[in-house]
């Protein structure tokens, strides 16, 4: 039997996946989307100030637009990932195992993952979850709370060790 210096389990919960798509996936939705939406709101601004009655149509609709899109993008993220979830494992919820050894180990039912160390790019604490981002959408989500083997504390330094990349 293979010996794993970490491990994870847990079930994720609508917290989880809630933080982890407004603080990682949809991120640069919002950052941008506050952005363009500031600079659509200023134009608009300045063409009532100047009676423009062309231009200030377009840009409240283009604020419109980008507000709408920055409520909604989370939204439809978090609907996609549960449909996918469900589609995934015939409507059962399964519990997450991680095992951090030579390489790390992700199951969820019948699903299973393998990456390596120098495969992760970044860390992302949050309050609910902790997680580790091997692409720009692809990542690996733990829960602090939930070590069997070893502990959050001591996987911080593990992992911060294995993974000199990372940011």
């Amino acid at each position: 039997m293979r010996q794993f210096q970490f491990e994870n389990r847990y079930y994720s919960t609508d917290q989880m996946l809630s933080e982890y798509v407004h603080r990682v996936l949809c991120r640069n939705i919002f950052c941008f989307g506050t952005l363009f939406a500031l600079v659509a709101l200023a134009f608009g601004i300045f063409s009532w100030l100047n009676q423009d009655m062309i231009f200030l149509p377009l840009f409240g609709v283009c604020f419109l637009i980008i507000f709408l899109t920055m409520l909604i993008a989370p939204i439809l993220t978090i609907k996609q990932l549960k449909d996918s979830d469900q589609r995934l494992h015939n409507g059962q919820k399964f519990e997450t195992i991680v095992q951090f050894g030579d390489r790390i180990l992700i199951r969820e039912g019948t699903f299973s993952l393998a990456c390596t160390y120098d495969q992760i790019m970044k860390f992302c604490p949050l309050k609910h979850s902790y997680i580790l981002m091997f692409g720009p959408r692809n990542s690996i989500m733990i829960s602090p709370e939930h070590f069997t083997i070893g502990t959050f504390d001591e996987f911080q330094t593990f992992i911060k060790e294995r993974c000199p990349a990372a940011k």
